[in-house]
């Protein structure tokens, strides 16, 4: 997770020789992160386009029986008309309440939370089918969760720990520039997650007096062990890469799956893994690679296997 992670790996370059055992699972660029809140913002955003991407590719694998978007046609030419018909204007929202419209920003707010966990993309499906039909309701209720006030709340509290470990670079005023190029990276989150993290940071009114920026290869006592998921849409595969690069004692475990930490999607093969290193400090072959249980879209995604 983001900033858990981030913790982790403080402590361990800190105090390597008081590691027994560390698990850290969605793994972020601790270089990236200490750096400043826009290579940190960066790096966060730099996985979501592709696992949108994945999404459509597995509901047009799926058919239409699993994945209501393939009900009227390829997937992605249809998803693609929906961005660009919200660009253009809002659509209506008439079952939202109370009822209103669903714009072009509503909808990248409504997609950041499903898109963390495939456990919601049959659900998330149903919703962009019905706003490619011209009802937005769906997705604008969704959106409005992520304006509400808890949900700002959280925004801030993460805000109050991340620009104190790495403050903006930027003031406000380059928002233009900062959105811009978050944008560029991910049309997806980038502008999401620049308003929701970067902004925050570039007017912020405190500076840490002692935040840790460094070194990152510290060896612990033990090994720590890296989990990554493949398509994780907050905390990309590479960062898990980096930091067992970087740690001098450190196995990457590969989950060959989906979502923001590992179990949204579940992985037998993973927490027989993270348990025997857990309990016993036996870490798994270097190269693993777990499969997930199962994939989304399965109407039995989630449970157990035989």
């Amino acid at each position: 997770m983001k900033v858990g992670t981030f913790l982790g790996q403080t402590y361990a370059n800190m105090f390597p020789r008081r590691v027994r055992a560390m698990a850290l699972d969605g793994v972020v660029d601790a270089v990236a992160f200490a750096k400043g809140a826009e290579a940190r913002l960066a790096a966060f955003v730099a996985s979501p386009d592709e696992v949108f991407n994945r999404f459509q590719w597995l509901c047009q694998g799926a058919g239409p029986e699993r994945c209501a978007l393939t009900g009227h046609g390829t997937v992605a030419p249809r998803v693609d008309e929906l961005f660009a018909r919200l660009r253009r204007g809002p659509i209506p929202a008439p079952s939202a309440d109370p009822p209103g419209e669903l714009s072009y920003a509503d909808l990248l707010l409504a997609l950041f939370e499903p898109i963390r966990n495939p456990a919601k993309w049959p659900k998330l499906a149903e919703d962009l089918d019905a706003a490619a039909v011209g009802d937005g309701s769906a997705l604008e209720t969704q959106a409005r969760g992520a304006r509400s006030p808890s949900a700002w709340s959280g925004a801030t509290t993460s805000s109050a720990i991340q620009c104190a470990d790495g403050p903006a670079r930027r003031g406000s005023r380059a928002w233009p520039t900062v959105i811009g190029r978050l944008t560029d990276i991910s049309y997806l989150q980038g502008p999401v997650q620049g308003w929701w993290e970067w902004a925050p940071c570039a007017s912020w009114p405190v500076r840490a007096a002692d935040r840790y920026a460094g070194p990152w290869n510290a060896s612990t006592r033990n090994p720590i062990l890296l989990i990554g998921t493949r398509y994780d849409p907050n905390t990309a595969y590479a960062n898990a890469r980096r930091a067992a690069r970087r740690l001098g004692n450190a196995v990457l475990l590969t989950h060959d799956g989906y979502g923001h930490v590992s179990f949204q999607d579940p992985s037998a093969c993973v927490e027989r893994a993270r348990s025997a290193y857990l309990v016993g400090l036996v870490t798994p072959p270097r190269g693993t690679v777990c499969p997930s249980d199962r994939l989304p879209f399965d109407p039995k995604f989630g449970e157990p296997l035989p």
